[in-house]
């Protein structure tokens, strides 16, 4: 966006405010309104388009599209302005929108506000309406405040409907036989549309919020790490940009050109929201050898869905077309992954492969990036704003490609699962405990619990070569079975196969599903990946997957082995004696960066996937998909488990409370809550840079769960600026205190390239500081917590307010152990909660509430201590094997007394003779419970 001296130049970029509606989708018609009164050929107020395309053999032409703020209005100029009127609407309508997202909404508007009657998402079929709003002369409305006005307003979001067919029906709404009566003046109108007018009703078309954007040079931006003060394009309304509008101060954000913000008050419309994009010129693509294309730029990015954001997303789409003359670009239409962006505050270099989105042949493409604030439905439409997002250095690269395009999204994915039941395992009913294969994304609304029974998975597919046609489109998968449920799985289904996609309607999306019951049962794990060839002329076969590097694919000894967004986790792993791991580890971080120290550090500890530990792993958790823990089990299902290591990296929003993108469902939290007091002896370990500050967003089960069970108090949602801006501090253990008892000292780390937002708390009332953080001297001069410590009554909760992942190694202060501090640190919480295979033991003896199991040393030569504790007396089985599961030693077979006790493994097998070096396993019993230990001979 600049000239070759650096000065602002658009160089053939447009913008427009897409908020100035040019045209209206509503309209007198008898498409799908023979329901109504009137039967066939019945005539109805109808909010659609009856030229789109059919999605489905079940879809009819026609629907509503993406992106619609459409509305109807009647109104009326009472008799008497000084007195008081009621006014009432009736009639009846069908409608059918995306349930959650899209709406129809009744609303009477008044001088202060608009006051929704009702609103209406998902499918409804003759439904009748009654309403009625009493107006005092305060209320009115008009140029002379002497009016009443009633609008039906039609309003859908960036993404599944019929114009993209993620979400198809017959129309948002047909509406019908309205009838208005006001008691100021004694009106009494009937419409019933049958004459082809629209009666006392008018199209009512806002007047634009305004075209804010424009060419920035110099903006700030409170990115510690990067900076660009070239020419970039922004939104930022400093009261020059739209007649009559503006300026838009800030609150808290006032980095922007004198304070300036995006505007989030309507701007020309105060009823308005913002939305604007910029439009590329049109690009002479390079020819049918460059099949392949990839979107490119940089923006900075500030949406943090604070309290009080008001939910500025960005966008970015692009459109383009085979035959500029005769079908030019500005005909097609514009094609994006239906997702829209937020994050930071931070400058972020996005890269998308948009192949699959072009046409075949493409000779011309334009790319569009938008900026809007979304309706306030999705929980966020507060004022405190700010100027970002801007955009700079875009590119577009073409590039030979083979095979066809293929594209998907972390929430069109697979989701881990519990069994369709809703009840613990069942052993004695093996066919019972069938786990569904469903999709990530939930198809209900926002406040339901569980996805839609038989969701698919999806993935865009198109063959980008000229005359090419698919030929074959597939997921492919190969399990890793749980022996338990083998007698009673589907014949039909082998371990391994492939089932194919199945188009849907006139898009690229193809849709997959595997069986929901037979096939998947508790402790299964499932790889897959996509596949599609493509020829031209029934020659040249070109093959393309996704992931496209399927390393790893069907080995599932090593959790990091294989893409872990294609992996499908049935839980629990229950074995055939009905025990089952005791920890789950909850990753509601995804595949943000933080996996690998999490698995290493488990691993390192001795902990098996499978068998000391089960994963949950959330699908695009940013998305609030309602798709974490509260969204696919119950107490039942995971009340197995006694222990809980929860990480939410640096996310900050939609984490224990990703239930709903409204306020606090809270599915999550609730599940949790019902785990803690059900239970007995509960141990959790909460840890998140933004964990806190989320629950606290929310009054209700969320706040209830941080204070009661977390028991922090949040100070403040950015501790930085509290401790000195210090991006990594030291932080020091308390001493004498419960936990950590080896560790003394290590660094938060949240420097660049992405500053961390770490919580600033305190401990609640009895709690614990574990930990604390230190000034740039290194003395310990704050009062927030590093580490806190809650038991409320026998459980055992330990919450960090920054993530896992970002514990560093003290370098003046390095663990002796040789291993990280991260490690250290997991090892005593490990050891606090009483659970077996750390490489250190505890120099404390905590009171036996459990059953468990511990070896020192790890690694071992000549021998081992292995610990072990009974909370009742009872027999004790404590058995040696080796790798292939061929029993080496019998150590302990005999009752023993409750209370600990060790013996001492000399590397020998039954027979006396010394074992080889390698890996061993212990296997402890007792009462029905099990602990099973990796260690390590090393000769």
């Amino acid at each position: 966006f600049q000239d070759s001296s650096g000065n602002p130049d658009w160089n053939g970029w447009t913008h427009q405010d897409l908020t100035q509606q040019t045209e209206t989708h509503w309209k007198v018609s008898n498409y799908a309104a023979s329901n109504l009164p009137g039967g066939p050929g019945n005539l109805a107020a109808f909010c659609g388009d009856e030229t789109y395309e059919s999605c489905d053999p079940l879809d009819s032409v026609g629907g509503y599209g993406n992106s619609w703020f459409e509305q109807l209005e009647f109104s009326y100029v009472v008799a008497d302005a000084a007195d008081n009127c009621i006014m009432q609407v009736s009639g009846v309508f069908n409608s059918n929108t995306e349930p959650g997202y899209d709406f129809v909404s009744f609303k009477f508007l008044t001088a202060d506000a608009e006051v929704i009657a009702a609103e209406f998402d998902g499918i409804h079929q003759a439904q009748v309406f009654n309403y009625s709003h009493a107006y005092n002369p305060d209320d009115y409305v008009g140029s002379n405040n002497d009016e009443v006005r009633f609008r039906i307003v039609v309003t859908s979001d960036g993404g599944w409907s019929d114009e993209d067919c993620d979400y198809y029906g017959n129309g948002a709404c047909q509406v019908d036989d309205l009838r208005v009566q006001c008691s100021n003046g004694d009106y009494d109108g009937f419409t019933d549309f049958e004459d082809g007018t629209w009666g006392a009703w008018n199209i009512f078309i806002p007047r634009g919020v305004g075209d804010f954007a424009d060419l920035w040079v110099g903006l700030e931006e409170i990115d510690p790490c990067r900076s660009n003060y070239s020419p970039q394009a922004a939104f930022i309304d400093d009261g020059t940009k739209v007649p009559g509008v503006g300026p838009s101060y800030c609150q808290d954000w006032c980095y922007g050109p004198g304070g300036y913000i995006v505007n989030t008050t309507g701007g020309a419309d105060p009823d308005g929201k913002l939305n604007n994009v910029i439009e590329s010129p049109v690009i002479a693509w390079p020819g049918d050898s460059c099949i392949g294309a990839e979107l490119a730029f940089d923006v900075y990015r500030h949406e943090d869905l604070s309290a009080f954001a008001p939910g500025i997303f960005y966008s970015w789409k692009v459109r383009s077309t085979a035959d500029e003359v005769n079908f030019p670009i500005a005909d097609a239409r514009w094609t994006d992954r239906n997702f829209v962006y937020y994050g930071g505050p931070d400058y972020f270099r996005a890269g998308n492969n948009v192949s699959d989105l072009l046409e075949p042949g493409a000779t011309h493409v334009q790319v569009q990036f938008g900026c809007f604030e979304l309706w306030g439905w999705w929980g966020w439409d507060g004022d405190n704003g700010y100027p970002a997002p801007y955009f700079d250095n875009v590119r577009l690269n073409a590039f030979e490609a083979y095979g066809p395009g293929m594209n998907t999204r972390d929430i069109d994915l697979a989701q881990d699962n519990f069994s369709a039941s809703g009840q613990d395992v069942d052993l004695e009913n093996l066919a019972s405990n069938s786990v569904r294969f469903d999709s990530s994304q939930s198809k209900t609304a926002n406040d339901e619990v569980h996805n839609v029974p038989g969701d698919s998975i999806t993935c865009d597919v198109a063959s980008v070569r000229v005359g090419g046609e698919l030929v074959s489109n597939r997921l492919v998968y190969t399990m890793q079975r749980n022996p338990v449920f083998d007698s009673v799985r589907d014949p039909l289904w082998d371990a391994s196969g492939f089932t194919d996609g199945i188009r849907q309607g006139t898009t690229h999306t193809y849709y997959y599903d595997l069986p929901d019951s037979g096939f998947l049962f508790p402790g299964d794990v499932l790889h897959y990946y996509f596949e599609a060839t493509d020829e031209v002329g029934q020659a040249d076969p070109q093959t393309s997957t996704v992931p496209v590097d399927i390393t790893g694919f069907g080995e599932f000894n090593d959790p990091m082995a294989y893409d872990t967004n294609f992996q499908v986790r049935a839980l629990p792993s229950v074995r055939s004696d009905g025990s089952q791991p005791s920890i789950l580890f909850w990753n509601d971080f995804a595949q943000g960066g933080g996996e690998e120290q999490w698995y290493t550090s488990l691993s390192t500890l001795g902990q098996v996937m499978g068998v000391h530990y089960d994963v949950y792993f959330t699908h695009g958790p940013t998305s609030g998909a309602g798709n974490g823990l509260g969204g696919r089990a119950v107490y039942e299902q995971i009340k197995g488990y006694t222990d809980l290591l929860y990480t939410c990296g640096d996310l900050g929003r939609y984490t224990l409370s990703n239930g709903s993108t409204h306020h606090d469902a809270g599915h999550d939290v609730q599940l949790l809550t019902e785990w803690f007091d059900q239970g007995h002896g509960r141990d959790a370990f909460f840890c998140g840079d933004e964990l806190v500050n989320d629950l606290a967003q929310f009054d209700g089960v969320s706040s209830d769960f941080l204070t009661e069970f977390m028991n922090v108090q949040l100070v403040a949602e950015n501790l930085r600026p509290l401790i000195h801006n210090q991006v990594a501090p030291l932080v020091l253990s308390e001493a004498g205190n419960s936990v950590f008892y080896t560790s003394e000292s290590w660094v938060a780390y949240g420097g660049c390239l992405g500053i961390n937002t770490f919580d600033a708390v305190t401990p609640g009332a009895g709690a614990e500081r574990l930990a604390c953080f230190t000034n740039p001297n290194g003395n310990p001069d704050y009062s927030y917590s590093a580490a806190t410590l809650n038991l409320s009554d026998n459980d055992r909760i330990i919450t960090m307010p920054y993530d896992f992942i970002y514990i560093y190694t003290d370098p003046t202060n390095p663990p002796g152990y040789g291993v990280s501090t991260r490690t250290l640190i997991l090892n005593e919480i490990l050891a606090y909660f009483d659970l077996p295979g750390g490489i250190i033991p505890p120099v404390h003896s905590p009171v036996v509430e459990r059953f468990f199991a511990t070896n020192y040393p790890n690694p071992f030569n000549p021998s081992t201590e292995i610990k072990f504790s009974l909370p009742r007396e009872g027999h004790l089985s404590l058995k040696i094997y080796n790798v292939r599961g061929e029993l080496v030693k019998t150590l302990i077979d005999e009752t023993r007394a409750a209370g600990e006790g060790h013996i001492l493994w000399d590397g020998t097998n039954s027979q006396g003779s010394e074992v080889s070096s390698g890996v061993y396993f212990y296997e402890a019993r007792t009462g029905g419970e099990v602990q099973v230990s990796k260690m390590a001979l090393v000769k």
